[in-house]
This record gives structure tokens, sequence and C-alpha cells, in this order.
């Protein structure tokens, strides 16, 4: 494989910065992989190539007149999951009512990746209205692993998760409600960065997280290499005066990180969804690694964790804006009439945004519930945040199993429970994997920290990558 499609953005930025690789280059060799590998996965689900070379070209013309003081992504390219506007590209968001919208705008985070150099190559698939785990929809269809074409990428940003793994792209942007950027991490062997809560805006990401569910939404990066996950973090983050939930909060370089004095927990079963022995080695591999290190590690499951999916699902419940109405992008859907069309196999919406929509209401109506869990859910918080303290790490699973055959994870569907907790918590989490399987399916882990702690997830993970490698190249697709 081309050293280009393995190196890190970091490496990308410094050699551009040398005057020692062409953006050009550097693009067209992305581009190259993109058309090869994307036939068999449907990660990228719109280009916009055309552009992106006069981007190149210019950043190239730029360096010919030996400009200085370059931004931070000068020339790298990337790739923008579909939630996120970009402007002038298709906005569908999976969602048949919306398959002919368009972005009058960029999404914040967007243009901060632009304003940093970043040329982005085009957006990638979702599940519909990034209501599930797993990428498929009525729009662009179904996302496949790049590791085995027959399993699924997760979701739902596993169009970004499948393209980075395959080399296709050396970062995307994604986001995470309930374990968006997790999953698609962690099947497709990447690392990822879910953040603190509330530190990076929601301005332009579609559907919104209205109300109080903007406290659990966040905008993240997925990567080849941990070093790329703050290099994008440290741009995304920091209010945009249009987003009321982001806080303006310093942020902390993983490399101010003394190992020597980070302590470690972990837990390989939540109490309510057992883990196959994949998962559970990985976790033990990590926490065993770390403790060769000399550092202090000790088994610990947080009572209130086998809640998890109950305390997400509270959260969930304070959305003012109905499903229906998502599903019709403004104008309610006639609930039972889709039902009926599912049934006939006539309805172009998926089972996972039915669903979605059949339940919505009887949780919502179980408001003593919700408190209660999310009572439980705050009290959880502050005992974790006081064990955790200024340098604790948690280690624990993403979910229940490695990447899933297609349409089987409703057999796991309790495993979110490891993921989707820690949004309501509002605590950062790195995902990293450990080791691939046999059958070269990656296995994945999730470093987890108190709020504000993403330097301890970030550093915790990026030792786990030296010492275990990190995301494996794939020479040949599936």
């Amino acid at each position: 494989m081309n050293d280009l499609l393995t190196m890190s953005v970091k490496e990308m930025r410094a050699l551009i910065g040398k005057g020692e690789l062409s953006p050009v280059d550097l693009l067209e060799t992305h581009i190259k992989r993109v058309e090869l590998v994307n036939p068999k996965l449907n990660a990228l689900i719109e280009d916009r190539f055309d552009e992106a070379r006069a981007e190149a070209r210019a950043a190239q013309e730029r360096l010919a007149g030996g400009a200085r003081d370059l931004p931070p992504l000068f020339g790298v390219p990337c790739t923008i999951k579909d939630t996120f506007g970009v402007k002038g590209m298709r906005w569908a968001a999976g969602v048949w009512a919306r398959r002919d919208k368009r972005a009058d705008e960029d999404a914040t985070t967007v243009a901060r990746l632009k304003n940093a150099g970043a040329i982005i190559m085009g957006k990638t698939n979702i599940p519909e209205a990034a209501m599930w785990c797993e990428t498929y929809n009525h729009v662009y269809g179904r996302t496949n692993n790049p590791y085995d074409l027959g399993r699924g990428c997760g979701g739902s940003s596993g169009g970004e998760g499948s393209i980075v793994a395959a080399g296709g792209s050396p970062f995307g942007l994604g986001a995470d409600i309930g374990g968006s950027i997790r999953y698609p991490s962690a099947f497709n062997g990447v690392p990822g960065h879910k953040p603190t809560a509330m530190i990076t805006p929601q301005t332009g990401h579609w559907p919104p997280a209205e109300g109080n569910l903007g406290r659990y939404n966040t905008m993240g990066p997925i990567c080849r290499r941990v070093e790329d996950l703050d290099l994008v973090m440290k741009l995304l983050i920091g209010p945009d005066g249009k987003d009321p939930w982001t806080v303006d909060h310093e942020w902390t370089s993983p490399d101010r990180v003394n190992l020597s004095e980070l302590k470690v927990y972990f837990y390989d079963y939540n109490g309510f969804a057992k883990c196959d022995d994949d998962v559970r080695r990985a976790v033990s591999m990590a926490a065993g690694a770390l403790a060769a290190d000399g550092v202090p590690v000790k088994y610990w499951r947080p009572e209130g964790v086998e809640k998890g999916v109950d305390i997400w699902q509270a959260g969930l419940s304070e959305n003012p804006d109905p499903m229906t109405r998502i599903l019709g992008d403004g104008e309610p859907i006639d609930l039972g009439r889709e039902v009926l069309r599912f049934i006939l196999r006539r309805s172009k919406i998926t089972f996972p945004g039915l669903g979605a929509a059949l339940i919505e209401k009887p949780g919502q109506l179980l408001a003593g519930r919700n408190k209660k869990f999310l009572d439980l859910a705050w009290d959880l918080r502050e005992k974790m945040e006081a064990r955790l303290g200024d340098n604790g790490v948690m280690l624990c699973p993403v979910f229940s199993k490695p990447a899933p055959k297609h349409t089987w994870i409703w057999l796991d569907v309790l495993g979110i429970g490891y993921s989707c907790i820690y949004n309501i918590l509002g605590f950062p989490a790195t995902i990293i994997p450990i080791f691939h399987r046999e059958d070269g399916v990656p296995v994945s882990i999730q470093v987890v920290g108190a709020r504000h702690k993403d330097h301890l997830t970030l550093a915790a993970a990026a030792r786990l990558e030296k010492i275990f490698g990190g995301w494996r190249p794939i020479e040949k697709v599936g």
C-alpha cells in the first residue's frame, strides 16, 4: 500500500510544510484509493473531487509562493459525515424526505476544518436520521465493513469509520449521541474520540439535538492515529455564538500527561449485557499492558452502569422534536400508514426509524421513571468522578461484541449500554483497537475519563496504540 495511505495527518502536514509533499499528489492518491474501495464499501455517498482538486492546486501554488504560517491541516484531505451541512452538497442524512436537500452553508465544525486548511473530498453514509448503530438507509443503501464485507460498519458515523479504515480518508468528522463515533471506530478498528459534553458546537448538524438533548450530542474525529485525534479536536472546540449549549473550556494536550501518575480501572461486564470472549480478552489485554508499564490497575464496575440503556433512554426522552417529524423533515409522517407500508415492503423508512418513532411517545409518558434514571445518572457521575479524580481512566467495552454480521446487531442490541451511558454522564471516551481476530475483524475497547479529562483518555489510548499497534492497514478490502 502507498505510504501516503497509512501516514498520520500530523506526518502529512509536516511534510507539506517542508515542501516535501504536494497537496495535489496527496489528494490524488486518496481519490484513487476511494475509487478503488468505495464500490465495495459504499462509504462515500457524494464526492466533491473537482472542487477538492482545485483547492489542492491552490494550496500547491500557495506553497510555491513561499507562504508561511500555514494552518494546521493545510492541504490534508478528509471526509464528512452526512449529518453535517457542507455548503452546496446534498444533506439527506439518510432520510427519504430530505433526499433532494442541499446545505446553504457549512456546519460550524466543517467551517473550522476548512479554515484550518483541510480539503473535503466528500460526504459519508449514515443510518436513517443517524438513529441506529448499523449504517443503511433507503437513500444511499448499506455501508460495509472493510475487513469483512458481510459485517456492519457501525453507526451512525459508519461511512466515516469504513472509509478511514480502508485508507481512503486520513480522517473524518463524526458525531456521537449514543455511541455514533465509538461503534464505527471500534467495528472498523480505527481510533475515534467522543469528547466531553458541550465543548463542540452543533450548529449545522441535522437532526438537531433540540432541548436538553444538546447536553448529550458531541462532535469528534475518526482518524488513523491517536495523535491525530488531539490535532483535530483542538480545532473543533469552543462556542460559535449560535449553539446555546457549547461552553468555553481550555483544551489540555495529552502530551502533558505523565503516564507514571495515571491510575486505571477496568470492567468487562456491566452487569446487564454480557460481552463475548474477544471483547473481554481485549479489555484484559489492555489492562494487563498498562499494569506491566507500572501503572496502578484495579478492577472496578461502578454501581449503576448496569442501567446504562435505561439512563440513555431517559435522557433521550427530553427530545421536544418528535421522531415522526424528523422522518418527514418537518412534516410529521402518518405512523400507522408507514407501518402498513413497511409490512407491504413499500415504505421508504427503515425498521430502526419506525421503531424509534413507535417507542418515543410511550417513553416520554414515563416521566417518573425517566426522572428516576436521570437522578441515578447524576449520582453515578458524582461517584465516578470522585473515584477517577484528576488522573484516573476507565477501560471498558464499546459494545458487547466486535462488528456483527449485517442485521445481526439486533440480537445484541442491549450492548449499546456500554457506550450510550457516557453520553448522558458527559464523559469523554477514546476508542483504540487492541487486536484483530484470525478472520481479520478488529477488537477494540474504549478509554473513558471524567469530564474535561480528554487528555487522559487520549494519552492512555496513545500508549495502548504503541503497545498493540493500533489501526491495521488493509491491502485489499474484504
